[in-house]
């Protein structure tokens, strides 16, 4: 199930690019079409299978039962609201993968750019640093999950525990106390290199002239960041969003390791929670229901970015 709901993510996307790539390039998709036949089958099918297990009342732990056709009471299990006094867990770790999500992105957003610039210099050591910088991008999050957990902020032989008791301070468990945050900060982590790596290939194709009718023309490091280098790198900020959304938004190895969803449900997201469907409520059907209903939110925000980036591109 966890599998499905990393492919389809990209299952709505895949029809959209296509059309765009037969319509501009007439006949020529014909050699596409064996990419086409095999990115097809490996989203849309298990795509698929996901929208037809969600209609299904099928719980591994209830052998007993029969699977049978249910509709689209999984949906109303999730989306139903008994009491407004108190809304379902649903919307609550609907509103905490928004939250995760959204401010995930905008560091990586802010720090990618002002890295990006800085490394966008000839100066001695910047190939070492922009390889160095990377390093975290190809670690597997599990990995980077379990080392920050148990080399840093373990309150007992890690680095944040060793330091707050030098400093005279009693360690506070971070992962308990403030979860939200620190996933944040780990997501943060993880992705800053690809923002840094699309932007920083942003701010290399600018060409050379324009650089030098810069320096030319006096405008100092501020106005030829924000005012000349960001407006045209723009699409490429978009690019950066709109992949970084598709990967943060399914992360799960993270979570899995470091929090395990806890304190209680304070740090559960989506995916996470499809994962809890599965293995700990073996119920297949509303896995399957909340992972479609994970796609159908991503792919808005998706849809929104992409259009925004077809707008500018046909504007300029």
């Amino acid at each position: 199930m966890l599998g499905w709901a990393s492919f389809v993510f990209e299952a709505a996307i895949f029809p959209v690019a296509a059309r765009g790539v037969m319509k501009k390039r007439g006949h020529e998709w014909r050699f596409l079409l064996p990419a086409i036949i095999v990115v097809a089958v490996t989203t849309q099918v298990p795509f698929i299978l996901t929208v037809v297990y969600s209609t299904l009342r099928w719980n591994l732990a209830r052998p007993d039962l029969p699977v049978k056709f249910f509709g689209l009471q999984n949906y109303l299990y999730f989306l139903s609201i008994p009491n407004f006094r108190e809304l379902p867990e649903f919307y609550t770790t609907v509103w905490q993968t928004i939250l995760l999500t959204v401010a995930s992105l905008a560091v990586c957003t802010v720090v990618g750019l002002l890295l990006s610039v800085m490394l966008d210099n000839k100066v001695p050591g910047v190939n070492i640093a922009r390889t160095l910088i990377l390093g975290p991008f190809f670690v597997m999050s599990t990995a980077s999950g379990v080392i920050w957990k148990t080399t840093f902020f373990n309150t007992t032989f890690g680095w944040y525990g060793v330091i707050a008791r030098a400093l005279g301070f009693t360690p506070v468990d971070l992962l308990s106390n403030y979860p939200i945050p620190v996933i944040i900060f780990l997501f943060s982590w993880q992705w800053i290199p690809f923002f840094v790596l699309v932007m920083l290939a942003g701010l290399q194709s600018i060409p050379v002239d324009l650089v030098d009718s810069m320096r030319i023309d006096g405008a100092n490091w501020l106005q030829s960041t924000f005012l000349i280098k960001l407006p045209i790198i723009a699409n490429h900020v978009r690019v950066a969003v709109m992949l970084g959304l598709i990967f943060i938004v399914k992360e799960f190895g993270l979570i899995l390791v470091t929090t395990a969803g806890g304190p209680g449900t304070r740090s559960y997201t989506l995916p996470y929670e499809v994962y809890m469907e599965v293995f700990n409520a073996s119920n297949v059907g509303r896995a399957g229901a909340l992972a479609t209903m994970t796609v159908a939110i991503t792919l808005v925000a998706v849809n929104l970015l992409y259009r925004s980036i077809r707008k500018r591109g046909a504007a300029s």
